[in-house]
Parts: structure tokens; C-alpha cells; sequence
């Protein structure tokens, strides 16, 4: 008996990680297909500023394909008087080492991560909320 998400091919049992759907429309499947953009994960590193404190920078961690999708709200933080401009869905394969305090670049735009999910809890796709 095969279970959810294995294929067969010659009898032998292979799991199928090629594609996964969002919803019931076709626009929000994910595959290879969908993952056209590159994309730059960025970790922070404490370095020494040589005065006895610590400055935070960026340093380049991996580079992985992904799906962009663009959303037109805006997010405002009055408390700390941020404002994001633009909301995005990023989907990334699943394993990546990554957390919210990332920094991620895409086509020379650097983004903020506001979550991280395991879409479905299916070990397959990242879904991250990204801001500009």
C-alpha cells in the first residue's frame, strides 16, 4: 500500500517532492517551475566595532530559488515609527537553515522576515512573510 505523497516507478517507492498546491487555485500551485527567482539569505553577525561594543552586520549565508508573490498592503509599527512598504510571500524548499532575523535579497531589493512557516506542515516549502 502507498502512502500520501509516493509514487511509484519500476516498484520501486519514490516520494514525491515536485510540486504542492495552495488552496483550489491553479495560480497557487509551487514547483520547480514557480521558483524562478534568486534569492540571497543573509545571517547577522555581531563583529566588534573595536571600542569594546558589538555592531551587527550581514553576512551571506546561502543562495536558494524561490517564489515571489507580491501583496499591495502596508504595515506601519507606530512604536517604533517603522513603516513597511510592500508585503510579500516568498516560498523556499523546506531544510534551508533560516529564522526571522535574516535579511533576505532579492534582484538587489533587501527584505525584513516578519514569519516563517511550514506550509502545511508537510516538510516541503517555507513560507516566509517578507517585508521592504
Amino acid at each position: 500500500m502507498r502512502k500520501h505523497g509516493e509514487r511509484v516507478k519500476d516498484g520501486l517507492k519514490l516520494r514525491q517532492y515536485y510540486n504542492m498546491k495552495l488552496g483550489k487555485a491553479k495560480a497557487n500551485y509551487i514547483d520547480a517551475n514557480t521558483m524562478t527567482r534568486q534569492v540571497l539569505l543573509y545571517a547577522p553577525t555581531r563583529v566588534s566595532d573595536g571600542q569594546g561594543g558589538y555592531t551587527t552586520t550581514f553576512a551571506l549565508q546561502s543562495t536558494v530559488w524561490g517564489d515571489l508573490r507580491p501583496d499591495d498592503k502596508v504595515r506601519e509599527v507606530d512604536e517604533s515609527e517603522l513603516q513597511f512598504d510592500q508585503k510579500n510571500r516568498l516560498f523556499i524548499r523546506y531544510g534551508v537553515t533560516i529564522n526571522d532575523s535574516y535579511e533576505i535579497e532579492i534582484e538587489g531589493s533587501r527584505y525584513t522576515i516578519h514569519s516563517i512557516k511550514d506550509v502545511e506542515n508537510q516538510k516541503r516549502f517555507y513560507e516566509l512573510v517578507i517585508y521592504r
